[in-house]
């Protein structure tokens, strides 16, 4: 009996304890669902309503880049494309026939976007942002870019340019999204490069970063970004790009976005920020000179022209030919609209930059070592029969027949080679290189902001790291900027600059202004990379040289004078034979023949612009290069003519020539 009291007031105990256990957990979940229900009800009322946190990261729009009177070269335009949630498109073949009934899609389009939000269902982007349908035509023509006009009388976007018509596909989904659901318009930016091919070289290119990029400078790049690749484009990526912003908020279950008002107060602190556009850049560059000359250019196969102002060492023109256009095009390129630009021709190569032998427009660096040396001097006189004999070999003067007497002025005027070629032989190859290389940079880079090859002024150490047996023949084809003498027609440019603007080696600078072209300063201070100390009364001589190989009916560039406002120069033909295999016969040919030079200064008085002129085995510099100068020249003096109102009025020879003999 008393074992079950016992029993029976255990039991009774335990009963107890469990309802007591039970009360308090049913009052603490009773208490946590008053805490759910009122107190917090109204914030996950609000939590229901979220489907997930987005967070976009803006592109900032890329500087773009102009001319020195501002003219835009490069700039971001905006395209737009068709992008959808595959799990919000909740009838995928309704609403892509309706945009086929709309004339925005193909029925072929169509059926390849179902198919793309199908498999997006079945995997994990079923609530990714993706791309039904890249390049909507707009308010841009899909080949070039050129901003379309609207034809009232078709209804359509017709081009200025191409006269092509289009549909406004972006304003047709625009009005018609209501009835689209999923899907929307996404803007994006792309480079255009108004002027097309006319500073394709210069300014560069630019392209999405590769997996490595991405890898290499996670905060920096995301797949799909813009990076420079050449050109300014490249050299200055840092400056052009900008820097992203970011674009928080809350998207609802139904896929739409929630107004920042609505937003619970969990997500007030969601963090915006806009974009920080790039710089923009202003180059020295001048649009009119530089489509001058590539004009004068474009009867050429190859070939270059750089113009740099003496005194600031500002580059007005760099033009490589042939080239190709560049930026996007919203259509793909087929048929023939894809012109075939001959491999050989190096389409994509910038020749100012790049080095090739410079010929006799080398001879001016060989006269001033051998003056300065006083190896030679003003009355120092050699006959020229068409050739100099040494060692058992013949080099031979471009003129056959030869000169006969030669000094220094009708040495450079009437490109004597024989006068180069004793002088040389006396230099010796290292001392034409110290002159050429120390004093006015052949075979180093000249600093320009873009990529540039650097050329090569040979020496005998030279030939000795290449292993190959240095002959002192080398000497003689160095003095007259032949065999492994390489210059840029940029290089050249310096050099010439620093003849006539007082031996000034300047910089030369494509970029005139970081910043808003508005606020460009008019005046470029110029860099100055060393000062020559040439005698000015060589420098006259020179001067009086290049002079007559202008103006005078004997000189090599005669026919390409300009009598009303004379400038001077020096023409070069450099032996350029190649051979190359798999080339056609006309280009087997083309190799053969000799590359033409001229760099000219001009005016001849009051010198401000130096003009290079290159033309791949264009044949003698007199006929093929020298015209294309005269055409520049002729260009710059008409921009320029108020400036020299003193020189058209009255321009006198002696002042030109006038030298200061001892």
């Amino acid at each position: 009996m008393l074992g079950t009291q016992g029993e029976l007031l255990e039991y009774h105990t335990h009963y107890r304890w469990a309802t007591i256990i039970v009360v308090v957990v049913f009052l603490i979940l009773l208490a946590r669902l008053f805490y759910v229900q009122v107190i917090e009800g109204e914030r996950y009322e609000g939590l229901a309503l979220i489907s997930h946190v987005v967070k976009h990261r803006i592109v900032p729009a890329r500087g773009a880049i102009r001319d020195r009177n501002g003219t835009v070269l490069a700039t971001d335009v905006e395209v737009a494309d068709l992008t959808m949630v595959p799990q919000y498109v909740k009838d995928p073949k309704a609403t892509t026939g309706r945009m086929v009934e709309l004339g925005v899609l193909t029925q072929d389009e169509a059926d390849k976007i179902v198919r793309q939000i199908e498999e997006a269902k079945k995997g994990k982007k079923k609530f990714h942002r993706l791309v039904a349908y890249k390049n909507l035509v707009g308010n841009r023509c899909p080949e070039d870019l050129t901003a379309l006009s609207f034809d009232r009388n078709s209804g359509l976007m017709v081009c200025p340019v191409c006269g092509a018509e289009y549909m406004d596909q972006k304003a047709v989904i625009q009005s018609h999204l209501h009835e689209l659901q999923g899907f929307s318009i996404q803007s994006r930016m792309v480079r255009h490069y108004p002027m097309r091919s006319a500073f394709v070289h210069a300014l560069g290119f630019v392209n999405e970063v590769n997996a490595e990029e991405v890898a290499a400078h996670p905060k920096t790049y995301r797949p799909g970004d813009l990076i420079g690749r050449t050109g300014i484009e490249g050299a200055l990526d840092a400056d052009l790009r900008g820097k992203p912003g970011l674009d928080s908020f809350v998207r609802m279950a139904g896929g739409a976005r929630m107004r920042p008002e609505e937003l619970p107060e969990m997500f007030k602190d969601l963090q915006s920020y806009p974009p920080e556009p790039g710089t923009d850049i202003t180059l020295s560059v001048d649009l009119n000179l530089q489509q001058v000359a590539l004009a004068a250019l474009s009867r050429h196969r190859s070939g270059a022209v750089v113009v740099m102002d003496v005194h600031t060492g500002e580059v007005l023109v760099m033009a490589s030919h042939p080239s190709l256009p560049v930026g996007p095009r919203l259509h793909a390129v087929t048929g023939s609209a894809a012109r075939d630009i001959e491999v050989a021709y190096a389409p994509m190569v910038n020749k100012a930059v790049s080095a090739y032998p410079p010929g006799s427009t080398f001879k001016p660096m060989t006269v001033v070592g051998g003056f300065v040396e006083n190896i030679f001097d003003y009355d120092t006189v050699v006959n020229c029969p068409g050739h100099f004999d040494y060692r058992g070999r013949r080099f031979h003067c471009y003129k056959r027949s030869g000169h006969g007497d030669m000094s220094l002025i009708p040495s450079l005027a009437q490109s004597c080679d024989t006068y180069y070629y004793q002088l040389g032989e006396i230099m010796g190859i290292d001392l034409i290189a110290h002159y050429a290389k120390d004093w006015f940079g052949i075979g180093e880079k000249t600093g320009v902001e873009i990529y540039e090859q650097s050329g090569v002024m040979p020496t005998e150490s030279w030939y000795r790291e290449k292993g190959v047996s240095f002959q002192p023949g080398f000497a003689i084809n160095s003095s007259v900027g032949q065999g492994d003498v390489r210059a840029t027609p940029l290089g050249m440019a310096r050099a010439y600059a620093a003849l006539v603007n007082g031996g000034l080696v300047l910089k030369p600078k494509l970029v005139r202004w970081k910043g808003p072209h508005d606020l460009a300063h008019d005046k470029v201070q110029p860099e100055i990379i060393r000062r020559l100390d040439i005698p000015e009364q060589l420098v006259q001589a020179m001067m009086a040289g290049m002079y007559d190989a202008v103006n005078n009916e004997q000189g090599t560039a005669f026919k390409s004078a300009i009598p009303d406002l004379p400038y001077a120069g020096k023409t070069g033909t450099a032996q350029a034979r190649e051979r190359r295999p798999d080339v056609s016969n006309d280009v087997a040919a083309w190799l053969l023949q000799d590359h033409a030079w001229f760099v000219a200064y001009a005016p001849a008085k009051r010198p401000q612009v130096v003009v290079s002129v290159f033309v791949e085995h264009g044949g003698f510099g007199g006929a093929e290069a020298a015209p294309v100068a005269k055409k520049v020249i002729e260009a710059y003096y008409a921009e320029h003519s108020d400036e020299f109102a003193d020189l058209w009025e009255g321009f006198k020879e002696q002042d030109a020539l006038e030298v200061i003999w001892p």
